[in-house]
């Protein structure tokens, strides 16, 4: 013992003394407490008296000057859950003479540190029975409350993926997939398993095989790749998927970390598109059949007409001698009338299907405007005297000529009249102007009748479309005059419009361009 306590009281190497070494020692760990955020305390069961570590201090933001240490005061300070927690995991530690571990929390809300766990020994005497306790206490409290908030966010987000409608899916590189919605097996009765690292190819149906090769390569940086595929369902049926797949880069290296994929359900979706389209197509097949069908009858419908018009036209004038009786002559007028009208709606009813069926061919000449509105204002004079409606003919500028179909040009002039004659009522007016502007031919048929109201306006110029409410006017049509109008000025790379006010009279007009476009270029 003598020259053990020689050697305790002789100075170290360097002359540095055990006393000085042991002070630098504590200075040291003192240091790594406060650096670490922790301090250790011990409870001596003997004489039940407590001592703390610098560090213990610091944590529990205590002076040493002003509180001794006390496991009593320790203690309360923690909820009275933890408080029984404690007392149970040292008594435990104690009778089974092992390491235990406790985590408290701070009974104030206000106090900084709010968490601490605590990992303790017991220490033993020369007896083998346990003399004494020690803890080391570390402040979580930062730890615990970002792990906290990262298991509220990762449970919030793995909610909205699992009650989402649309399938989620989180792919590795090399095509493994390491997470997965529940959606997926709702939408496609699959599991994970069976559509990863390429096998759900398999699955997908053989006309939809390079559409889902889309999505098959990695997407680039801040690029999304999407395809529309069918999905063969466990059931036996195909489901109609959406697929769209985005690439995860890191941030700072820019190196590629995941693929996330999207999968949603457009089934419903496809087949109301499918049936829209067959709904389209077949009514534009029936459309065309009912174009190409009257545009073929053109020949069938006009030839016995046009015989019917000759004959009575011959019987009127009795070129062969005389009828008899005088009734006679007026069925044989009433017959050639009744044809020539019949003769005028099928042609109006076949132009128009022929423009509708792309073959309505214009023949494109040199025509002076001047005779064409003179002979359209005397084929519907006799209509106007006896009407007495005053129509008359104005050229602002004399000599126009226009490049258009001859037939063409009159069918739509003599529509414009016949409609203004029919519209306006005895002692009216009906003035047709024509001039040139900025190489553009603008014609104006002007009445002063019954007008139009505002709300009939826009469904004027659409084929079968009468907006008279006066039966007796209305009936006296098919309804096809402005939309042939509007179909032969479109023709003729020209415009047409109406203005109009319900009570005071209407002015349609057209403009087309005195030499067509296309001869211009030639």
């Amino acid at each position: 013992m003598s020259s053990s306590k020689g050697l305790q009281n002789e100075p170290f190497p360097g002359h540095i003394s055990e006393a000085e070494l042991f002070r630098r020692e504590r200075a040291q760990f003192a240091l790594a407490e406060r650096a670490a955020n922790f301090g250790y305390w011990r409870y001596d069961i003997a004489t039940q008296r407590s001592a703390w570590s610098p560090g213990m201090y610091k944590l529990l933001g205590v002076d040493p000057q002003t509180q001794a240490p006390d496991s009593e005061w320790l203690l309360s300070h923690v909820t009275d859950e933890d408080r029984r927690k404690v007392n149970a995991a040292i008594e435990a530690a104690i009778m089974a003479k092992s390491a235990f571990y406790y985590r408290t929390h701070s009974k104030d809300p206000t106090e900084r540190v709010q968490i601490v766990d605590t990992h303790g020994e017991v220490e033993f005497g020369d007896d083998g029975n346990v003399v004494a306790v020690l803890g080391v206490c570390n402040d979580v409290t930062k730890e615990v409350v970002a792990e906290t908030a990262r298991m509220r966010a990762e449970r919030r987000y793995r909610l909205m993926a699992e009650e989402a409608s649309d399938a989620i899916l989180l792919y590795a590189p090399g095509g493994r997939i390491v997470f997965t919605s529940s959606a997926l097996e709702r939408i496609t009765g699959r599991g994970s398993h069976e559509i990863e690292e390429g096998r759900f190819v398999r699955l997908v149906h053989p006309a939809d095989i390079e559409e889902a090769n889309k999505v098959r390569s990695r997407p680039p940086p801040n690029q999304t790749l999407t395809a529309c595929y069918r999905l063969l369902h466990r059931d036996g049926h195909y489901v109609w998927l959406e697929v769209t797949i985005r690439g995860v880069y890191d941030d700072v290296t820019g190196e590629y970390l995941n693929t996330i994929a999207v999968l949603r359900d457009i089934s419903e979706r496809k087949v109301q598109e499918l049936e829209m389209r067959s709904a389209r197509d077949n009514a534009e097949q029936a459309s065309r059949a009912k174009s190409v069908f009257l545009a073929n009858m053109s020949h069938e419908l006009r030839t016995p007409l046009n015989a019917i018009i000759g004959f009575t036209d011959i019987m009127r004038h009795e070129m062969f001698g005389k009828l008899g009786h005088e009734r006679y002559s007026e069925y044989a007028t009433l017959i050639h009338d009744s044809g020539q009208l019949l003769l005028d709606l099928i042609s109006d009813l076949l132009d128009m299907a022929k423009i509708e069926a792309g073959k309505l061919k214009l023949f494109y000449e040199t025509v002076s405007l001047e005779d064409t509105i003179a002979d359209c204002v005397r084929l519907v004079q006799g209509r106007a005297l006896a009407n007495n409606i005053d129509v008359k003919m104005v050229m602002e500028t004399s000599g126009l000529t226009v490049e258009a179909d001859r037939r063409a040009l009159k069918q739509v002039i003599l529509n414009l009249l016949s409609n203004a004659v029919k519209f306006t009522f005895s002692g009216g007016h009906v003035t047709v102007t024509a001039r040139c502007s900025d190489g553009n031919i603008v014609i104006c048929v002007h009445d002063d009748g019954i007008g139009i109201s505002k709300n009939d306006l826009p469904r004027l110029g659409r084929a079968f479309e009468q907006v008279v409410a006066d039966p007796m006017l209305a009936k006296a049509g098919t309804g096809l005059g402005l939309a042939l109008v509007n179909a032969l000025i479109q023709q003729h790379s020209g415009s047409f419009r109406i203005e109009s006010e319900e009570g005071f009279g209407t002015e349609a007009t057209i403009e087309l361009p005195q030499r067509q476009p296309e001869r211009v270029a030639a």
